[in-house]
């Protein structure tokens, strides 16, 4: 909507408002706002229709949002109605400590394994100034160097995270065998060890022959390590992937609610308990540009992890959620950029609750990122914990009506299409299928065609683009061979026009 129907609505409301606004001073009492002398709906409308027409308040006011969502244009106190303000312990809508995350988010810094000697420094680097944890992209798992990348490492302190493309139980099972032959007394050293089947099925690194048996030997990983590490996840439930291949909000915390009641499963078949299985989970769960929509996410996937705690009959459980930017909205043409998109992600993550949170460094489109680069993500993680100190408040967006709306309605989206994934086969045959790989790429190309239309604005992308291109040398990526989804999970939001105009 203009900026001049926006203010002819305003006035028009305004005036029909009596003492909407009222405060008054005392020493005893501060009042801001008296519900009383609130205006109704019904005159907002009124006063709505007066500007846009009769029966035009849908197509003018109202607006759509992939994966079924919709945003009114303004929300009121009766369509929250029936959600706890409690605060709860552990997993739930508005889950923190009692005094609220008061040390901060966990800030992730991603490394990318190709010298084991320059990743330990980098490493090091990161952890002296700032950083809780390391993720460590690796490629290539035939032998993972683990003892020259961790040295110095005090892993008792700071956690390490393992994302791997394909052979995540290998890189799993060396680091596992590394820490019992090398460092006896590792039981509480923080770990997660990113063990991923469906992913590696989604991705074409793993078989549907394979499958099975791969999935049932990291069930009995996940069973030695609750035994043997008491700080330690073994399953990544990679939403992360989900958005990288184009799924939207609805879509992509459905894929994770599926896939992470999959690896329950499997779990329950290796003998291990529910309550153990639960926290043998790393949930992540991708964040955009968008902080109220990634908001409402974060809130929405806590409150249904929490349902599927329940019906698994455990009220109470901790669970670690990271957010993570996807890579798709990291830029080559206008690299700068990335900065601000990463920054608002982070402070979505932040807002939203999420335990984790690692963000791309905005170099990252052009290879292994620098000392630079680590350094500038590390610092918007730092700006916004130590100088606006976001996490010091539980559930700072909780009480908008707005953002409980689009909560409830993200839940119950993704409620129902898990239930339609449960009904048909469960997520393994929906990625068998191929089912979930068409739902996701219709979004991608869906997206592709707003911008391209310019339905949707992207700065640096479709407006205020930079037609001189910046060029950084890095250098390359560790690549593994290519695979039937690379065109989507190797997607940048900068192919978009490049894309067309070279056709």
């Amino acid at each position: 909507m203009d900026q001049p129907l926006l203010n002819a609505v305003k006035q028009k409301c305004e005036s029909t408002s009596i003492n909407a606004y009222s405060r008054t001073m005392s020493e005893d009492e501060i009042m801001f706002w008296e519900r009383a002398g609130n205006p109704k709906f019904e005159a907002w409308l009124k006063a709505a229709e007066a500007v846009v027409g009769e029966g035009n308040i849908q197509q003018v006011l109202h607006s759509d949002l992939a994966g079924g969502l919709h945003i009114n244009p303004i929300y009121t106190n009766e369509m929250t109605e029936g959600l706890s303000d409690q605060v709860s312990e552990g997993v739930g809508l508005r889950s923190s400590t009692p005094a609220g995350n008061i040390e901060g988010w966990d800030i992730r810094q991603r490394h990318w394994i190709t010298d084991a000697s320059l990743a330990n420094s980098q490493m090091l680097e990161d952890l002296s100034r700032g950083a809780r944890s390391i993720e460590l992209a690796i490629e290539r798992t035939e032998t993972i160097p683990y003892g020259e990348i961790l040295e110095g490492v005090l892993l008792d302190m700071a956690g390490i995270g393992l994302s791997c493309s394909r052979e995540s139980l290998s890189a799993a099972t060396q680091l596992i065998n590394h820490l019992s032959n090398k460092m006896p007394e590792s039981s509480g050293n923080i770990l997660d060890l990113g063990v991923d089947p469906l992913g590696e099925l989604l991705s074409d690194s793993l078989g549907i022959s394979e499958f099975e048996s791969y999935l049932a030997s990291s069930a009995e990983l996940a069973a030695q390590v609750s035994n043997d590490f008491t700080q330690a996840t073994t399953f990544r439930v990679n939403g992360l992937k989900y958005a990288q291949l184009g799924a939207d909000t609805v879509t992509e915390i459905a894929g994770v609610l599926s896939t992470f009641i999959t690896y329950l499963r499997a779990m329950e078949k290796a003998g291990v308990g529910i309550e153990t299985s639960l926290k043998q989970c790393l949930i992540i769960v991708s964040v955009g540009t968008d902080q109220f929509l990634d908001i409402a996410k974060l809130r929405a996937l806590r409150l249904l992890l929490m349902n599927i705690g329940n019906a698994c009959g455990v009220k109470n459980f901790q669970m670690k959620i990271q957010a993570q930017t996807s890579d798709y909205l990291i830029s080559r043409d206008d690299p700068w950029v990335n900065l601000l998109r990463t920054t608002v992600g982070c402070f979505s993550a932040a807002a939203g609750g999420a335990d984790i949170i690692c963000i791309p460094t905005f170099d990252s489109a052009f290879g292994v990122p620098n000392e630079f680069g680590l350094r500038l993500a590390r610092n918007t993680h730092l700006v916004l914990m130590e100088e606006s100190n976001v996490h010091r408040v539980i559930d700072p967006a909780g009480g908008s009506w707005y953002v409980e709306s689009l909560t409830e309605d993200i839940a119950e989206e993704s409620w129902e299409r898990l239930q339609n994934y449960e009904s048909n086969g469960g997520f393994t045959q929906q990625i068998v299928s191929g089912s979930y790989t068409d739902q996701a790429h219709l979004s991608r190309d869906n997206y592709k065609s707003e911008v391209l239309s310019d339905e949707r604005i992207l700065i640096g992308v479709n407006s205020f683009r930079e037609e001189l291109a910046t060029e950084l040398k890095r250098d390359p990526y560790p690549r593994s061979d290519n695979n039937g989804n690379s065109e989507y999970l190797n997607f940048r939001i900068s192919d978009i026009l490049n894309n067309t105009e070279e056709t």
